[in-house]
């Protein structure tokens, strides 16, 4: 029986990878995508500066950028690296939500991964909605991998889960602002839980505000852009809903 389930996942994610490639194969583009495609021409720095004056951060159009470079202006490319994240996600199911909450939890997440009609619009927009989602997933699995080494004082793996869940943390931040919410929700879980269980876990502790200090070191230099937009967006928000005035 376990082989048969085993099976059943495997041609999910065979099945889903066709159903999200096929309707890729076209070079219409619509607003927010021509924008992507415009910015990947640019330099890394010019990048780092658009964006930061835009309302995303810039490891998105950076990683386009790298495409643009090796294959030049080519959008069927561009647009089957955001499916190429939907299908990770969908892998993901397989190797790692499998082994993390049983067989039936990961064909499910497999199978809404590829079929849900919402992934499917946004796995092929050129835009970072599925690479964040990619993100956002890894860095829950390896958030609840750290989480269940403490509770079950198990130290296996424990460093490569907690180093793997800081780095892709950092990618979240840098990749959408949603994401950045949620990577630090996600922080927040894990200190609340290790603070409460400080009496067994001071290492863990220790190494845990260790990582958090060196994710907000890393997140200083874009810290500055962030809070020029949220000032930009207030200030539009407030200027939006002002009362018109008319003079004769």
């Amino acid at each position: 029986m376990k082989l048969q389930k085993k099976h059943l996942h495997i041609a999910i994610i065979i099945l889903g990878a066709i159903f999200l490639i096929l309707p890729s194969f076209h070079t219409s583009l619509w607003f927010d995508e021509s924008y992507s495609v415009a910015i990947a021409k640019h330099s890394f720095a010019d990048i780092w500066t658009i964006t930061g004056n835009d309302v995303h951060p810039a490891l998105y159009y950076w990683a386009l950028h790298i495409i643009y470079l090796i294959f030049g202006n080519n959008i069927l490319l561009f647009r089957l690296f955001s499916v190429l994240a939907t299908i990770i996600v969908g892998v993901l199911g397989y190797t790692h939500i499998r082994k993390d909450f049983g067989e039936k939890t990961g064909i499910f997440f497999s199978f809404l991964t590829f079929f849900l009609p919402a992934m499917t619009a946004h796995s092929q927009e050129i835009r970072m909605y599925s690479w964040a989602f990619l993100i956002i997933a890894v860095t829950s699995i390896y958030a609840y991998r750290f989480y269940r080494n403490v509770k079950d004082k198990n130290d296996t793996g424990k460093m490569k889960n907690i180093v793997i869940f800081g780095i892709f943390s950092v990618c979240a931040c840098y990749i959408h602002y949603y994401a950045l919410i949620t990577t630090c929700l996600i922080n927040l879980h894990l200190l609340i839980f290790l603070i409460r269980n400080r009496k067994d876990a001071k290492i863990d502790l220790r190494n845990f505000l260790i990582l958090a200090g060196i994710q907000v070191l890393l997140y200083i230099p874009w810290l500055v852009y962030l809070l020029r937009t949220n000032n930009a967006r207030t200030q539009w928000i407030l200027d939006r809903d002002k009362p018109c005035k008319y003079t004769s």
